[in-house]
């Protein structure tokens, strides 16, 4: 087939919509910007958005600042297991799969360690399917299934005793895609030996070999690669591609039947499909001979026909999120890029010089790629191209530079004579006019030079010094031009006439004393200069001086820098050490003097003036150094003032201009400033933008009839056209880096934040979060702001900085979120929050509390008893009777009076309390963000008084618990504080369950089950966990579990004053009669399910009062 076909209508559409490449442009990242190694085997990114970087010395994780390097150590199962990094992959849940020598490496974000999964021998491909698995081939070893969550490994290896084995244990890292998942989860492998079928269901493995004389097996035993594409599997092979019908196991030849190539080459080593949504249908592939393509709705094959890829080897091919193909061609050497949008929509048409182009290394040029050896490319989430090299790691630059260096016509006669730029005018003609160290030059409008001006000892006729400054245009197109040593030099362009003024000190009416350093031209055409001594006016051929005199305190006279007659006919003076006045410009004399005043934020509050500007929209602006940008509020006669708070890169502004947009632009220190015209954003451009100088002179500035702007400095003139400039809309990815905590000792540690929540104790004196937002676009431009909730009222603006400290945090709960803008100032979303639990010292912890109401709880109920024995003798009986009493009023004062209402929860509860008191309790706590509520039932052994003070220290200890803490971690707690009183024999049996709205967390100490009705199948669960009562073991941990809470489910929580009642044949009611009655009135209301179960303890033990209390708590979900 032939692709460039000169006689067809469908050309002129072609031209249309030919994309003509610019050249391409890279940034380096090599071991010169702290890249382990310049040798880059692999690039991933992570769903965060970090870079990771696979080198021969260790892994990188790049954040667009500076690479974080992660290398192996033997002493540390949590570290890399090798420093050789092969291969990267990212798995469906965004995390980081890491291939060394022998091992396939999980990275852990937020504990910074990875885990490891021994492979034998090296990995050389990993992918996964939608099971939770990740599966792994490797050189020697066999196929590997890892599951994600457990890290539990399977191994599959061949064996010449199982006929449905794998079929071979050897793959290879120049296979391309040699295992793909099918939508069954099932699997194809190709290995070094054999085609292979894994069946899930089963576990075995079908094989399909190259079979010698037989067209109806696959052409080769070593498969290079393979594409799933419905039920149709195509296989690459040295020897061809094949194609497998998935159902049936048929195996269709391609090579030199539907396939017949032109250089006679049938090896395959990549397939990749056709961008989806275009006309055309099929797919890539790379082989030996070039680059081919598989039409499918033709049924053909061509080749592309280019010089740099037809009959050469096609090592690899990367398909960008655009569709277009990133070659790598060896023989070529670098990358090939091919635009396939005019291939997709002119049906195979191709254009050698339109759609290709070739990337390569330039030693000359530092934003070329690094080098030509190319060992992967990777577009990442925000559609960045990344090419790994054995030189390093290249980005391509989305946005080409703004600023260039102005460049004039080549003519070795005529070109710019000085490289330190002074001053910048734009002519009536837009013809560009530059001073210098060496002069004065003139360049026309198309960009020659067309005459330097230069100074002739021997001639008058010619500029004063070569040293030039600052110039000025006039209304007469005369030019007058500064010498950098006094005087100065008026120039008649069309004349080519010189004419010389110097300062005469017997001459009162010559020129001012001293350096030039501002010309000005009023509304009038009189002409103004300055000088450290004063000012002078030229008009009618005469200088008229007024000179700085210290006796008389002219101090606006001293030192002046900049002049400007407004609109208004205001006559502004601004000087390098006095500030800003406003004259009288008749006489010179001071009308007012501007300054600081510390009590009004809108007075003028610098002391140096470098430059006066009014806008076209007769604004007044004021650059100062090292104050900001000030703005002149005409009727308030007051100043709003910019700053490095407002985006300046610098507070001294040197050189102000309007554009023809009416955006402010300004020369600073720190580079070049641009404001909007409501004021309200202001971007910085540095060297990232292409300036080659940070430093410009003050008045070296200029606006081009046709918008250009012109900026000089040192390192000569750089220009800008401000159409070039296209906001980023892109907004950064966000991700903390790292969490420290720092000691009273200084000592740092390193704070696990994987769940998304931290808690320090009150040791951390200093808590260091860093985070990061992620553009990889002029990253160093980014800005930040974060809050820490609950410590700060208002977001904090942190301007390019990455960290924030905390110190002195008081206990309680926190929760730190930040965001982040780009380089054009665009802001991301908050970022999701890192909880902060701050926890109090030993003394200050609610166990400690609880100890201390326990021990007055002891002492108020030893002092009672002491009271009772005394009268013992005497009041025996009546004691005895009002101890019960008096514990069973106790006993229900320890109770809520009433059964919240929250989350849809159906809430009642009771206590039929026994003949002795028995020490049954509950209680609810709902949480304060009605998010949640626990509800405890508690049963303490033993009777009387002594389950009383039991109840007691429970119930304090409970309300000392901090809030949102698990069940089990409050179990935990109790169990310390009643274990700490030493109450003999009495124990806490105890159940505790959060209610939240979907889900109910559960634990239990001793106590009998708890019944789950389940409303939507009236099946009932019987929930019960082991463990000790509180009280019986120091540091006893307990289970906890989850339940799913559904509409209409019920959950009955019961002590066993209900199950053990003993009737009068001494029979108990027992387990399974509770069990049943739940199970056939759970679908009733709650309080309807409670009185069922009174009933059935008053049933049963007929005319017996209950021996023990029975506790019924009723939780049903509407």
């Amino acid at each position: 087939m032939t692709h460039l076909r000169h006689s067809t209508p469908l050309l002129l559409v072609f031209i249309f919509n030919s994309f003509v490449f610019g050249s391409k442009t890279f940034e380096r990242l090599t071991v010169k910007e702290g890249l382990s190694e310049n040798i880059v085997h692999s690039i991933s990114d992570d769903e965060r958005g970090f870079i990771w970087i696979g080198t021969d010395e260790g892994l990188n994780r790049y954040d667009g600042y500076d690479p974080v390097i992660y290398r192996s150590n033997p002493f540390d199962t949590t570290a890399l297991s090798g420093n050789r990094i092969f291969g990267l992959f990212k798995d469906s849940d965004g995390n980081i799969w890491v291939s060394t020598d022998k091992s396939l490496d999980l990275y852990n974000y937020g504990k910074n360690t990875f885990r490891r999964h021994t492979t034998e021998s090296k990995p050389t491909f990993v992918t996964e399917d939608t099971l939770g698995n990740i599966w792994v081939a490797s050189k020697h070893s066999g196929m590997f299934k890892i599951n994600k969550r457990t890290g539990k490994t399977k191994n599959y290896r061949f064996s010449p005793l199982d006929p449905t084995s794998i079929s071979s244990n050897n793959f290879d890292e120049n296979q391309k895609t040699p295992i793909v998942v099918d939508r069954n989860q099932n699997l194809w492998i190709g290995t070094k030996n054999g085609l292979n079928y894994y069946q899930k269901e089963k576990d075995v493995f079908v094989r399909l070999f190259s079979l010698q004389g037989s067209l109806s097996s696959i052409s080769s035993n070593s498969i290079n690669t393979l594409s799933l594409s419905g039920e149709t599997l195509w296989v690459g092979t040295p020897a061809g591609l094949d194609r497998v019908n998935t159902k049936t196991m048929i195996v269709e030849r391609y090579a030199g039947t539907q396939w017949l190539s032109m250089v006679g080459i049938y090896s395959v080593t990549k397939i990749e499909p056709f961008k989806q949504g275009t006309p055309m249908s099929g797919f890539w592939m790379a082989t030996i001979g070039g680059l081919v393509y598989y039409d499918e709705n033709m049924g053909s094959f061509q080749d592309i026909i280019h010089p740099d890829i037809f009959g050469r080897y096609v090592a690899d091919l990367y398909d960008d999120p655009q569709g277009n193909l990133w070659l790598s061609v060896p023989q070529t050497g670098g990358l090939i890029h091919f635009n396939t949008t005019n291939f997709y929509l002119m049906y195979g048409f191709t254009d050698p010089e339109l759609d290709f182009q070739h990337i390569i290394n330039k030693p000359t040029d530092p934003h070329s790629i690094s080098g030509n050896k190319i060992n992967a490319v990777f577009f990442d989430q925000k559609k960045n191209a990344w090419v790994a090299t054995n030189k390093g790691i290249n980005q391509l630059t989305k946005t080409k530079n703004l600023f260039m260096p102005f460049l004039t016509n080549n003519d070795t006669e005529k070109r710019i004579r000085g490289n330190e730029i002074k001053h910048i005018e734009i002519d009536k003609d837009n013809g560009l006019w530059l001073s210098h160290e060496n002069g004065l030059d003139h360049i026309n409008s198309s960009g020659d030079v067309v005459a330097n001006y230069v100074s002739d000892p021997t001639e008058e006729n010619s500029l004063l010094t070569k040293e030039t400054g600052t110039f000025k245009i006039l209304s007469d197109n005369n030019i007058w031009i500064a010498s950098e040593h006094g005087g100065l030099t008026a120039l008649s362009p069309t004349k080519n006439i010189f004419t010389r003024y110097e300062h005469d000190p017997d001459n009162e009416n010559s020129i001012i004393e001293g350096k030039i350093e501002s010309i000005y031209e009023d509304n009038n055409g009189a002409v103004w200069l300055s000088s450290i001594g004063g000012v002078c006016r030229y008009k009618d051929k005469e200088f008229i001086n007024y000179l700085y005199n210290q006796e008389l305190r002219n101090n606006h006279l001293s030192g002046v820098t900049a002049i400007l007659e407004d609109s208004q006919n205001t006559f502004w003076i601004g000087t390098g050490a006095n500030g800003l006045y406003r004259v009288n410009k008749s006489d010179m004399s001071e009308i007012e003097h501007y300054k600081l005043d510390p009590n009004d934020k809108n007075s003028f509050a610098s002391s140096v003036v470098l430059t006066i500007y009014e806008d076209k929209n007769k604004n007044v602006w004021i650059g100062s150094g090292g104050e900001g940008l000030f703005k002149y509020n005409r009727k308030e006669n007051n100043f709003t003032r910019i700053t490095i708070e407002n985006g300046l890169p610098s507070n001294t502004v040197v050189s102000l201009k309007n554009d023809n947009n009416d955006y402010l632009w300004m020369g600073t220190r720190n580079g070049i400033a641009r404001l909007s015209p409501d004021m309200n954003l202001v971007q910085g451009y540095n060297r990232s933008d292409g300036l080659n100088s940070r430093i410009f002179f003050r008045n070296a500035i200029a606006s081009g009839k046709y918008g250009k702007m012109y900026f000089g400095g040192p390192s000569g003139t750089m220009v800008v056209n401000p159409r070039d400039i296209k906001p980023n809309p892109e907004k950064p990815l966000l991700a903390i880096t790292n969490i420290i905590g720092i000691d009273k000792n200084n000592k740092e540690s390193e704070i696990d934040f994987s769940d998304g929540k931290i808690e320090i104790d009150h040791k951390i004196q200093t808590l260091q979060v860093a985070f990061v937002g992620l553009s990889f676009n002029k990253s160093e431009k980014n800005n930040y702001r974060y809050i820490l909730e609950n410590h700060q009222e208002n977001w904090m603006e942190n301007g390019t900085s990455r960290k924030a400290s905390f110190q002195g945090l008081d206990p309680g709960e926190y929760e730190f979120l930040f965001m982040a803008s780009n380089n054009d100032g665009v802001w991301s979303e908050r970022s999701d929050g890192i909880k902060i639990a701050v926890r109090p010292p030993a003394w200050k912890t609610w166990w400690a509390y609880s100890s201390y109401i326990g021990i007055i709880a002891i002492t108020a109920f030893g002092a009672v008893k002491r009271r009772d024995k005394n009268q013992l003798v005497k009041l025996e009986e009546t004691r005895r009777t009002e101890e019960l009493e008096e514990a069973r009023s106790f006993q229900l004062k320890m109770l809520p009076k009433e059964c919240p209402k929250i989350l849809d929860l159906d809430i009642t509860a009771t206590i039929e309390t026994a003949t002795e008191v028995g020490g049954d309790y509950y209680d609810f706590f709902p949480q304060k963000n009605k998010e949640s509520i626990y509800v405890v039932v508690g049963d303490a052994t033993g009777h009387g008084m002594t389950a009383g003070m039991m109840v007691s220290i429970t119930k304090a200890g409970l309300y000392g618990t901090q809030p949102n803490m698990p069940p089990n971690e409050i179990s935990y707690g109790l169990n310390r504080v009643i274990k700490a009183f030493a109450l003999g024999k009495t124990k806490m049996a105890i159940s505790i369950a959060r209610f939240w709205e979907d889900r109910v967390e559960f634990t239990s100490a001793a106590m009998p089950p708890v019944y789950h009705y389940h409303g939507d199948t009236g099946e009932t669960d019987e929930i019960l966990l082991e463990g000790l009562p509180l009280g019986s073991i120091k540091g006893e941990t307990y289970s906890q579990v989850e339940i799913k809470l559904k509409k209409k489910d019920t959950f009955v929580f019961i002590s066993d004053g209900l199950p053990e009642a003993t009737n009068k044949n001494e029979q108990m009611l027992g387990y399974k009669a509770v069990l049943n009655c739940v199970r056939e009135n759970g679908n009733k209301s709650a309080e309807e399910i409670k009185q069922i179960l009174i009933d059935l303890g008053k049933a049963w033990l007929g005319e017996l009062r209950n021996q023990d209390d029975i506790t019924i708590v009723v939780v049903k979900k509407n």
